[in-house]
């Protein structure tokens, strides 16, 4: 619709109104654009004040201009929380509470896990190998338990399964988690019939988690429903037809190289190291000495080519190291390889590995290696070349490094506490045992501006002066020849921090205020005078507001580029509130104050903001500006809920496994007789302002409950609430509660007695339509009410003791000995006691608005046409035969050259004056002093109009020129004149010099023409 409006608009003649059409057109789309988009809900919500409890990393979550959220009502409200750390003792409990009244529910499991299981463990799997051959047809996973610390009993523990799918059929394991590490590995055998002769295929793996049970090693048969059901992926394993050679080359010479084999060794077993010579090589010797310290030894050589090459080997022991000198002779009668590969193998040297290794602990053992023979470069005979072999006792597949997180919220620049994430490096076994390292170990963070790793390696942090975040920022660790590497998310806050306000402006509350010395400092010369009356008195109310201190989290990309990851999205932001609050104060605090971190209190009027600085530096997080204005507001009415009960539900999100939305909502039935009813109060002020009633002191809330059925509430003091009742009982039709807000009670006085607001609630449902309570002339004329009063001080109703809290609701309290100051400020209390003006919605105004531009176009529009009209109309000639007396003056300056009609005019001016009724030419000449002047009678009334001498002065020569003015006849004496006879001015000249200034100016400059032209004018007159 506004579509065609603006395409009618654009295609609007261009006028002298298209501009401002095109304005107005485009202003009213704007204006009904701002109305449709209104949103029409007040943000209410119910103050139920929601905890996570046995979560040990969480925070609030909101999105940004969306609080609260739009789902949330006078009686119900959302929160969404982000849990970061896993659990892996019990789940999280999520408590809503509003006294007397609370509730509690378990957070349901993560999205990635699998329903129906009771064992909500957060498992991280790891696929050890890539692929296997049919030498070693094993599979191995490792599963590590996430979060928290568990109780070393091991009966809490699950158990991990694992499950293989391949074409040729489906295998499973099973295995149970150690208390030590938190971790067990499954090595599952694939059987020979998978493994294709000639092909490579895949197999893909998948797990469940499961209670422990009676079986073998703890755990129960699993089922083949069970993995299609619920199995979490693993990954996918390839079956080679034939198990790849697992080896290093190191160059000796440029003419001799050296092939190891790449794995640990264990004791007691043999391998082989073979040389390869290059197809070039021409020396017929070449001795090669190798040197190996204990628990190594040479058992042999042998020439790969026994028809090419001869062998000799001579060892030699040593106190600490063993020597072996292998010699090596071509055969004479053979010449150079003629083979076409580039090398090829010449010896083979046999070791074996010493049954001890000292404990089981991985040791190394260097192997030296020395080449000399003929010919060799003399900067290489001496060279010496250091082989390491792992030894180890156990056949150590794999080095896994274990983290109780993989995704760290970085919020050490707000809080300056550095963040840790522990780290463990274990060991795989081929037969599945796990061994953790803790010696020997090296580490490097791979992007220190992201993480950090510590000196131990055991444990990543962050310290604050990290700049940025990153998604999969790598920290690689190694112990002897293994290496592995670690994988983290890290979210870094996009700084400046936002403060949200619920109100940026406060104002003082008309005629509210509380007990306490007024704010502001006293001038020194009425400071004792002052002192002791305003401890006793009363002092301003101002609004509060509520406070939030929110940042989004991001990671930047590892490529350098400019796309940020947001943390749950672009438009979600965490609430630091609980982080910052420590850091945040407002600058000047005679202004403003904040109670807790999270209540703005105005004190008195100023400017000022809140600021957060950083703790690790004097830098500015986050900055609010703020005012605190005298203007007054006033409190319009009090929007009530009642509550007698809360129900919770929460649900799992989708943009991250651990967002967890609560809500929260208000049980509203029929009371039981004698239940409490606990009454949640929201403020609407005149500003369009709302806050609840939880942001003001409760001392400073003067609250009062009152039914129409006498006895049906009494207060409720005793449960905590902010304001309850307890009802007797409620009919079928249900009972209106009406509830009205004071002062306190010390400082009523006057008209301070009148409530400040008041609203009611309904127990049960209302009826419809909704009648409004009218107020009854006189108590006789109306159903008793009943009133509960609940202040600073809770008073006891009915026979408990004290002071009676249950009165009739018109009944006034009479009190004596009014002091003068308390008159005086009765007085001042009328005057501020005024009408609060009545509230206009957003809708209203911009309707209001629209009216008005339409208003000033139909004005501007009208103002164009008259102009237009005035502007362009013909001017017709007035008739003069209506009154021939009236005066109707034509002034006619003569610019004819003709002498002849010049004379003629001037004679008829000349001529004597008409007398009354003729016509004629009334003028009136004159040339210097001695000029006649010839004017018609006043007392004859003529129409003629004088004439005027006009004289010139230009550069000091005095120039004269005589206008002769006249009017024409009237019409009766028309017909004596000539037909179109002009009416005639004429020139008079007074001297040669005028007439040589008036013939210069005609352009007469020759001297023959300028002499003609002057006996003509002397000659005519």
């Amino acid at each position: 619709m506004y579509a065609s409006m603006a395409e009618r608009a654009a295609a609007a003649p261009r006028g002298p109104l298209g501009a401002w059409l095109y304005l107005l057109v485009a202003l009213a789309l704007e204006v009904m654009r701002v109305g449709s988009n209104q949103d029409t809900l007040d943000p209410f919500y119910l103050p139920v004040a929601l905890e996570l409890l046995d979560a040990p990393e969480h925070f609030r979550v909101q999105r940004a201009g969306h609080y609260p959220p739009a789902n949330s009502s006078l009686g119900s409200r959302s929160e969404t929380f982000l849990l970061l750390q896993p659990w892996p003792r019990a789940q999280p409990l999520l408590r809503a509470s509003y006294p007397p009244f609370a509730t509690q529910q378990v957070v349901p499991p993560r999205a990635t896990e699998p329903h129906r299981r009771p064992v909500p463990w957060d498992v991280r799997a790891v696929s050890v190998e890539a692929a296997v051959t049919p030498a070693e047809p094993y599979a191995r996973v490792l599963f590590h338990l996430k979060g928290q610390d568990w109780p070393p009993g091991p009966g809490s523990l699950p158990c991990a399964r694992l499950h293989a799918t391949h074409p040729a059929g489906t295998a499973h394991q099973a295995c149970r988690f150690q208390p030590s590490l938190g971790a067990c590995v499954v090595e599952l055998e694939f059987p020979s019939h998978w493994f294709s002769q000639s092909a490579t295929t895949r197999a893909e793996l998948a797990y469940t988690l499961e209670p422990a049970g009676e079986g073998p090693g703890g755990c129960g048969p699993g089922t083949e429903e069970e993995t299609r059901e619920q199995a979490l992926p693993v990954g996918g394993v390839e079956l080679h037809p034939a198990d790849p050679p697992q080896y290093q080359e190191v160059p000796l010479d440029e003419a001799v190289t050296l092939r190891a084999p790449d794995v640990p060794m264990r004791p007691g077993q043999l391998f082989t190291a073979t040389l390869l010579l290059r197809h070039n090589f021409t020396a017929s010797l070449l001795t090669l000495r190798i040197k190996v310290k204990k628990g190594l030894q040479v058992t042999a050589a042998r020439p790969a080519q026994p028809t090419f090459w001869t062998v000799k080997l001579d060892r030699f022991k040593g106190s600490k190291h063993h020597t072996s000198l292998i010699t090596c002779h071509r055969a004479e009668s053979v010449g150079p390889d003629s083979s076409p590969l580039e090398l090829s193998e010449f010896l083979w040297v046999d070791f074996a590995v010493e049954n001890s290794t000292g404990g089981g602990v991985a040791v190394t053992r260097p192997v030296t290696w020395q080449l000399e023979y003929p010919g060799q470069a003399p900067e290489a005979e001496k060279d010496k070349m250091v082989w390491e072999i792992l030894v180890s006792e156990r056949d150590i597949r794999a080095l896994i490094p274990l983290a109780k997180a993989e995704e760290l919220v970085n919020t050490a620049p707000l809080t300056g506490v550095p963040q840790r994430i522990p780290v463990r490096l274990v060991t795989v076994d081929s037969g599945g045992a796990l061994e953790e390292v803790t010696e020997h170990i090296g580490c490097e963070s791979a992007n220190t501006q992201v993480l950090q790793v510590s000196e131990a390696c055991d444990a990543v942090f962050v310290a604050g002066q990290e700049s940025q975040g990153a998604k999969g920022v790598r920290v690689d660790f190694w112990w002897r020849r293994l290496r592995a590497s670690l994988k983290l998310i890290v979210w870094a806050p996009l700084l400046p921090l936002r403060i949200e306000l619920t109100d940026t402006t406060l104002e003082q509350i008309r005629g509210w205020r509380v007990p306490g010395p007024a704010e502001g400092q006293l001038e020194p010369e009425v400071a004792a005078e002052e002192a002791e009356r305003r401890s006793r008195g009363c002092r301003l109310q101002y609004q509060r507001a509520g406070v939030r201190f929110l940042v989004p989290f991001a990671a930047h990309p590892q490529d350098g580029g400019r796309r940020l990851t947001h943390l749950l999205g672009p438009d979600w932001m965490l609430d630091v509130s609980h982080l910052v609050a420590a850091h945040a104060h407002v600058q000047d605090p005679r202004i403003a104050s904040l109670e807790g971190g999270r209540i703005l209190v105005g004190r008195e009027p100023g400017v000022t903001s809140i600021e957060v600085r950083s703790p690790l530096s004097d830098s500015i997080l986050g900055e609010q500006a703020l005012a605190v204005t005298d203007d007054k507001v006033s409190v319009l009415e009090l929007r009530v809920q009642p509550v007698m009960g809360i129900s919770l539900s929460l649900s799992r999100g989708t943009s991250h496994p651990g967002e967890v939305t609560a809500m929260c909502w208000a049980q509203s039935s029929l009371p039981a007789p004698k239940q409490e009813v606990a009454l949640s109060l929201w403020l609407s002020f005149s500003d369009h302002t709302l806050a609840p009633a939880e942001l003001y002191d409760r001392s400073d809330l003067g609250l009062s409950v009152s039914a129409e059925e006498p006895g049906a509430v009494l207060p409720a003091e005793e449960q905590g609430a902010q304001l309850g009742v307890v009802v007797s009982g409620v009919g079928a039709e249900g009972l209106p509660l009406h509830v009205a807000l004071h002062p306190p009670e010390p400082c009523r006085r006057g008209r301070h007695r009148v409530p400040l607001a008041s609203g009611t609630a309904w127990l049960g449902l209302p009826p419809l339509p909704t009648p409004a309570p009218a107020l009854p002339s006189s108590p006789a004329q109306s159903p008793p009410f009943t009133e509960a009063t609940v202040e600073g001080k809770r008073q006891v109703a009915g026979g408990m003791g004290g002071h009676v809290g249950v009165r009739g609701k018109f009944e006034r309290a009479e009190e004596a000995g009014m002091e003068e100051d308390e008159a005086k400020e009765e007085e001042e209390d009328e005057e501020e006691m005024v009408p609060a003006p009545q509230r206009v919605t957003d809708l209203e105004l911009g309707m209001y608005a629209l009216l008005g531009i339409f208003c000033v176009a139909i004005l501007i529009f009208l103002v164009n046409g008259v102009v237009f009209v005035l502007r362009y109309q013909r001017k017709e000639p007035p008739d003069s035969a209506m009154d021939p007396a009236s005066p109707q003056p034509h002034n006619w300056v003569w610019l004819g050259t003709n002498q002849e009609e010049l004379s003629r005019q001037l004679d008829r001016c000349s001529s004597p004056v008409p007398p009354k009724g003729e016509g004629g030419c009334p003028c009136e000449s004159g040339a210097g002093g001695d000029a006649s002047t010839v004017a018609p009678s006043a007392s004859e009334g003529t129409a003629g109009s004088s004439s005027t001498l006009a004289r010139k002065e230009a550069g000091g020569r005095r120039k004269r020129v005589e206008f002769v003015t006249f009017a024409p006849a009237p019409p009766a004496q028309l017909s004596e004149e000539p037909v179109g006879a002009p009416a005639v001015q004429s020139i008079l000249v007074a001297g040669e010099e005028d007439i040589r200034w008036v013939c210069e100016d005609m352009g007469l400059k020759d001297p023959e023409e300028l002499r003609n032209y002057m006996e003509r004018i002397r000659g005519s007159s």
